[in-house]
């Protein structure tokens, strides 16, 4: 069954810098002929071929790449994306540990801006995997409102990163786990249906350059120069000039919009009302899987449910 999105499919193509009919409707008969081996649903909506069409500037042949990496990452990495839940304990403990939200204004040049950063700054609190999972349906449901965007800047404040936060991440990198984080990265910068811009990270703090030491073998060259990097002493006036405006930003980073916490409560209200959607593309990638994966799959997702 197709999963619609809120978003105006005529005001999003006619604001997009390239768009073309014909292409969406290429690349949904090209869906509908996939073998099930690629993992990739035959009923994708226009709307949701749209977000990987503009992605990749209309390139109909990386759309296809795009759209093949989008749903191997989602299945090979359930821990992200599925059993999304707000409900769920380990997502209960997330939402009061972390802060996350995609902002209500735009950066200078009009991307969108997804932020976060930690609210309980003990390590023993902090969980990679509900991080993860928390920052993507938060990407989600800003494409899900919003639709197609020239552009997306991811915000991270730094202000409270410990050597034991360092410590979790080192150790969630040991052994099997490491491949989550390969994933993690596999999917920012191969199969997540956005134009990535530019990640700014504020109030650097000294164990940057352990954590930097950690991660830095899963990105590749051009997604590393994304990433801009501010100490805390750093004056911000340039920043505000050309990167993300005060009017975009929360009062903590000197900015005119209602404080973190409001805005983490809200993104999760947000999420929250979105679950119906969440369902319903965890299920639409679930139909898409061979017999014997779907039915696994099947059998795991009413065994994880809970009911609240």
């Amino acid at each position: 069954m197709p999963v619609d999105l809120e978003f105006d499919y005529k005001q999003s193509t006619a604001s997009m810098d390239i768009f073309s009919q014909s292409s969406i409707d290429e690349l949904r008969a090209w869906t509908e002929k996939l073998d099930k081996s690629k993992y990739v649903p035959k009923d994708l909506s226009d709307k949701q071929i749209l977000l990987f069409y503009n992605a990749c500037y209309g390139d109909v042949e990386r759309t296809k790449s795009c759209i093949e990496k989008y749903y191997s990452c989602r299945k090979n990495a359930p821990e992200f994306f599925d059993n999304r839940y707000l409900h769920l304990e380990d997502m209960k403990n997330a939402q009061q540990v972390l802060e996350f939200s995609f902002l209500p204004g735009k950066s200078c040049d009009g991307y969108d801006i997804v932020y976060h950063r930690l609210h309980d700054t003990d390590p023993s609190k902090y969980s990679l995997e509900t991080g993860v999972k928390l920052l993507f349906m938060t990407l989600d449901a800003c494409l899900y409102k919003r639709g197609p965007s020239p552009g997306f800047i991811f915000l991270f404040d730094m202000r409270g990163v410990r050597f034991g936060h360092i410590t979790r991440i080192s150790l969630f990198c040991q052994k099997e786990r490491k491949r989550s984080l390969r994933k993690f990265f596999i999917y920012i910068q191969e199969g997540v249906p956005v134009r990535m811009r530019a990640i700014h990270v504020l109030n650097t703090e000294p164990v940057l350059d352990k954590l930097i030491l950690l991660i830095r073998p899963f990105m590749d060259k051009k997604f590393f120069d994304m990433i801009k990097f501010h100490n805390k002493t750093e004056d911000l006036e340039s920043f505000y000039e050309t990167a993300i405006p005060r009017s975009s930003l929360p009062p903590d980073h000197g900015g005119t919009l209602p404080d973190t916490q409001t805005l983490h409560k809200k993104c999760m209200q947000q999420l929250q009302l979105l679950e119906p959607y969440f369902k319903a593309e965890e299920e639409q990638r679930i139909a898409a899987l061979p017999d014997k994966k779907r039915e696994k799959a099947m059998e795991k997702a009413f065994k994880n449910l809970e009911i609240d």
